[in-house]
């Protein structure tokens, strides 16, 4: 089952990650907006990677792969 928080977090980032993209575009530091773009996607892959491992897990031991 997905957790509930898990996708929270990630909105929250993605919200975040989006506002502070708009700032610095405005101000003139598209340079540093596409940096802190790649930090908060680092950030959610962090978030998810236990995710994909429990996946990977699930699909080796249903279809009987080891």
């Amino acid at each position: 089952m997905v957790e509930i928080d898990l996708l929270f977090k990630l909105a929250g980032l993605g919200v975040a990650v989006a506002v502070i993209y708009q700032v610095l575009q405005r101000a003139g530091r598209e340079e540093l907006g596409t940096l802190v773009t790649v930090v908060g996607l680092v950030i959610g892959l962090f978030l998810v990677v236990n995710l994909i491992s429990e996946l990977l897990t699930s699909l080796k031991s249903l279809f009987s792969l080891y």
